[in-house]
């Protein structure tokens, strides 16, 4: 047996409803997806009384409302826009960024990851090395070391393997100040031109370290630097490439980052209001809105993290106290409450 029967049936409202907030009335956003919103209207009441003739006021101080929901879609610039005045919001562009003299020092073969890497997880660009920041020797790529990009998407630089061109002989002299000759057999490997050598053993020093190859036959390899003339007999050993193990290199290149947002906090301390509204529209489009005027968060940003396997995303809950907007006509201040759907 029913108690009663309904009342005004299109004041039964179903459904939930769109959040949207912002500076102004004129100027709100919808937030997007949401759970579990409320509003309440909230107040100290306040009792006068006599000691004979009962009470003689009955008023309210400390008026506010509450608005707060689940967020769903956890958008930065948004989030942000909750807590103006005390959070900062920016994005960065995926505009390429130059690197210089980036220090690494590779031993042995062992790759060394540079600090910076693409979005796109691809070989950064521009790649130059060199033995002293900001110049020395120009090392050759695929002769001195060697790039590569790792499983999570970082560059890496390494040591390229020392190839032997010849090794411990004692048939190497040097002839014409620029070229090493083999006075029998040919070289174990030929370099390329370009390459860098790194060669051991010679009595004259400037007959020893880097040289640069710009001639090459089976018994001979020109240089670019200037040598001193020595007859063969010292035990001479010639690599390819110019890093020596444990060496300091220099990495310059250039990076893209992906397009990112940033959310800053600490430090500032003094919220502006923001106007927030809720929004439920029925079947027949009509609807029944509130608005909350003047609002500022209740409590800080709180992130849940969801196990991998959860059907649930994560949910940022904000709770915002919206207070008399004192430019208002008083009475109408702190909220309103339009309704469509009840409108007879």
């Amino acid at each position: 047996m029913a108690q009663t029967s309904v009342q005004v049936e299109n004041a039964i409202r179903f459904g939930s409803a769109k959040f949207e907030m912002g500076a102004t009335v004129g100027a709100l956003v919808d937030i997007g997806a949401i759970r579990n919103g409320v509003w309440e209207y909230r107040f100290d009441k306040v009792t006068v009384k006599s000691d004979n003739a009962g009470a003689i006021m009955e008023a309210i101080r400390n008026e506010e409302c509450g608005i707060s929901a689940d967020l769903m879609e956890i958008n930065l610039e948004k989030l942000s826009s909750f807590y103006s005045g005390v959070l900062t919001h920016a994005t960065v562009a995926a505009a390429p960024v130059a690197v210089t003299n980036e220090e690494h020092v590779l031993t042995g073969t062992t790759e060394n990851i540079l600090t910076y890497r693409n979005g796109a997880g691809t070989e950064v660009a521009t790649i130059s090395a060199t033995s002293v920041s900001g110049g020395g020797t120009t090392y050759v790529r695929d002769c001195d070391y060697v790039i590569n990009v790792n499983a999570d998407g970082y560059t890496t630089i390494a040591r390229a393997y020392p190839t032997v061109i010849e090794g411990a002989t004692a048939l190497c002299a040097v002839t014409g100040t620029t070229a090493y000759f083999l006075s029998a057999g040919a070289w174990d490997v030929q370099p390329a031109v370009g390459d860098h050598i790194y060669v051991t053993g010679f009595t004259e020093t400037a007959n020893n370290g880097v040289k640069t190859v710009t001639a090459v036959t089976a018994d001979t390899i020109t240089v670019s630097e200037v040598l001193v003339n020595e007859v063969e007999g010292d035990t001479i050993t010639i690599t390819r490439g110019a890093i020596v193990t444990g060496g300091t290199v220099y990495v310059n290149y250039t990076y893209t980052p992906l397009a990112s947002r940033t959310l800053k906090g600490g430090g500032l301390t003094e919220f502006t209001a923001r106007v927030c509204r809720f929004t439920n529209t029925d079947s027949a489009g009509k609807i029944f809105r509130i608005t909350v005027f003047s609002a500022t968060p209740e409590t800080g940003i709180t992130l849940n993290f969801p196990s991998d396997d959860a059907d649930d995303p994560m949910l940022c809950p904000i709770s915002m106290t919206g207070v008399p907007d004192t430019t208002l006509t008083a009475g109408e201040q702190l909220f309103e409450i339009y309704d469509e759907q009840h409108a007879s």
